[in-house]
């Protein structure tokens, strides 16, 4: 599935143009999600660790150097958008009333969040299926994933708090609470193979660490 390559050529009318580049965005986003839709179908035909990025590539029919365009590694493949996920929470949280205690204001958030990601839910049940057989799942998520949303909550309340994060430790302890209980819900919402509500399990988690309170701005 080789990529259309567009050249500006000066002559040529803005709408075609337009209509060249909007071309282009879209055969850009069928080749995305033709590796994604077919590394996840040779994930659970083949096994996580035992399917090759070339495996992926021959099926789609592009070369490797395309795959590296959109994803860095056959991790990124399993968990598709995630950085896009960032911006949605630094958005939720940036988007909370400013009167609400950081804590409560990181539930409202994530608890939004939760709503929102609801479709892929299904993809994350399997994923977790994946994950007991290869430890580089679980590895990449714990390295890779888990500190950039750390860093993310962590910037976005110290924003709301008005403070540098650097020599301010309270929004980097609120992050790590406020993620800490998240994937706690999470991992007893996947072990329950998705059958208890995320967003109940999502409460009881932060009421187990007093999210209503305003111990942080103290």
């Amino acid at each position: 599935m080789p990529e259309v390559s567009f050249c500006y050529n000066p002559h040529m009318g803005k709408d075609k143009i337009e209509r060249l580049l909007g071309r282009r965005e879209r055969k850009k986003q069928q080749t995305r999600e033709a590796l994604e839709s077919t590394a996840w179908r040779l994930f659970q035909r083949k096994g996580y660790d035992a399917t090759t990025i070339e495996d992926i590539t021959d099926a789609v029919d592009v070369s490797t150097r395309t795959f590296f365009r959109y994803f860095d590694s056959k991790e990124a493949v399993l968990f598709g958008d995630w950085r896009s996920n960032l911006e949605r929470i630094t958005d939720l949280i940036a988007g909370r009333p400013s009167d609400e205690p950081p804590l409560q204001a990181l539930y409202e958030a994530a608890r939004q969040f939760v709503e929102i990601v609801k479709p892929n839910e299904p993809r994350l049940l399997m994923r977790n299926q994946l994950a007991k057989s290869s430890r580089k799942i679980g590895d990449y998520e714990r390295n890779v994933i888990n500190p950039e949303f750390e860093r993310v909550v962590c910037e976005a309340l110290a924003r709301r708090l008005g403070v540098d994060p650097g020599s301010d430790p309270r929004p980097y302890m609120a992050a790590a609470v406020a993620v800490a209980a998240y994937n706690a819900a999470r991992k007893k919402w996947m072990a329950s193979g998705g059958e208890l509500s995320m967003s109940e399990l999502l409460s009881q988690a932060f009421e187990f660490i007093d999210y209503k309170s305003d111990v942080i701005t103290a």
